[in-house]
């Protein structure tokens, strides 16, 4: 089952946007005995599944006390289907009877009925109807169940599950994973919407994740620092307090980084924009832009980042005006982390360092950080090939914490981003200058 595909030194970057085959091969082809998992002792029956859409798949069957599972014939073993059972069974493997998957209801589709006897000589049946949309779904009024409360309390009991009830994160996904005390889960993003769901077996080696409707199962084995590793899909999750995404807000959103920060100068197409009066003539043209890192230290706790955003226009890219004309420029500050605007208007709040100096919380990972940042511009003319350049110089001041996380290994940047939305141009009568 592969549900759970991968699908979430510090680094200062920009985004400008407007708006084997195996050796010693053999001649055979031949596995060697001890690679087929059918010789490891837990088959305990066989047959054929027939669906209109799959056709007939010879199975080999395992069970435990929480399931069924159908594994294609073949060495390399690989799930096919399988079956929750609705209540567990502490004795599954020893009083194993039968499986058959005749179709009961006249459909052409395999059904599921298991059966069972006790030690005592109660029998347990139980059975599963196929539907196209849910698979295999549970038919209580079909089935027999004679295991007692007493034993299926004792097999909770003895389930460990208390240890995994709670919320865990799935590291580099936008994903969370929240075990119950009734042995329920979801899957849920960071908006808390369910994407999956369903019941779930544990014991002190991990827990086995049951999906409501397909039937398919995921198992989690449990690591000695207490995580859980999904090996299926090379992924893994840790406890957590409360749902805050770990994947940047910028590669959340498909955000992308269409320059870096010292090397030299980019084209932003369509940059400038001209016009007079109230939007006469309005037309767009392109500009340049760079961003060069001038000074990066930390400091009695405190990460200090000094860059200049300098924007070039062409003479090319300004048309000619007969009239008096102000230039304009719009660029502001993001967060790559949060996705926070640096810049808005709210953060205009004096620090303790003087004018000119704003300030702004993010939170980021379950906690909030305290920015202080200024900016200063300046307009110079006739620069070599250029008409006119526009140098936005910043000072960023982070906490030096702000780069730990849960998971160094995985997060060990602070990304900030600034992003130009664009150069204007502006021409404006005398008197509407006035």
């Amino acid at each position: 089952m592969v549900r759970l595909k991968k699908i979430f030194d510090l680094l200062l970057a920009t985004v400008l946007c407007l708006s084997l085959s195996a050796c010693g091969s053999s001649d055979t082809d031949t596995e060697g005995a001890g690679d087929d998992w059918r010789n490891s002792g837990v088959v305990v029956g066989s047959g054929t599944i027939t669906h209109t859409n799959e056709g007939s798949v010879d199975v080999l069957v395992t069970v435990s006390p929480e399931s069924a599972a159908f594994y294609r014939d073949k060495a390399e073993q690989i799930l096919f289907d399988s079956v929750s059972f609705p209540v567990n069974i502490p004795d599954a493997e020893q009083a194993f009877n039968a499986i058959s998957f005749d179709d009961m209801d006249g459909d052409g589709e395999s059904d599921v009925l298991v059966s069972f006897i006790h030690e005592n000589g109660d029998i347990t049946e139980l059975i599963w109807i196929w539907d196209s949309a849910e698979r295999y779904v549970f038919r209580k009024d079909l089935s027999s169940v004679t295991i007692s409360e007493d034993d299926t309390a004792e097999a909770i009991d003895n389930s460990n599950l208390d240890e995994y009830v709670g919320l865990w994160e799935y590291l580099d996904e936008n994903l969370w994973l929240r075990i119950h005390e009734d042995a329920t889960w979801e899957f849920v993003n960071d908006q808390d919407e369910v994407i999956e769901s369903g019941t779930l077996w544990a014991d002190e080696t991990g827990v086995t994740l049951h999906f409501d409707g397909s039937g398919d199962v995921l198992q989690l084995d449990r690591t000695v620092s207490g995580d859980l590793i999904d090996i299926a899909n090379d992924g893994s999750l840790f406890p957590v307090e409360a749902i805050q995404s770990s994947v940047p807000y910028f590669t959340r959103n498909g955000l992308e980084i269409n320059a870096a920060m010292d090397m030299g100068t980019f084209l932003l197409e369509d940059g400038v924009c001209n016009y007079s009066g109230l939007g006469d003539g309005y037309s767009r043209d392109d500009c340049y832009w760079e961003v060069i890192k001038n000074a990066d230290y930390t400091h009695d706790g405190i990460r200090e980042i000094q860059f200049d955003a300098i924007c070039y226009i062409p003479e090319s890219s300004i048309p000619y005006f007969d009239q008096q004309y102000f230039t304009v420029t719009s660029s502001e500050l993001y967060d790559f982390n949060t996705g926070m605007w640096l810049t808005a208007a709210s953060a205009y709040d004096n620090s303790n360092r003087g004018e000119n100096y704003y300030l702004h919380t993010v939170s980021w990972k379950g906690n909030s950080y305290l920015i202080e940042f200024a900016y200063s511009t300046d307009w110079t003319y006739d620069v070599g090939d250029w008409d006119m350049v526009l140098t936005k110089s910043y000072i960023v001041y982070l906490p030096e914490d702000m780069t730990a996380s849960s998971s160094p290994q995985k997060y060990s940047r602070t990304i900030i981003k600034i992003a130009p939305r664009e150069c204007s141009l502006t021409a404006f009568h005398p008197k509407q200058a006035l």
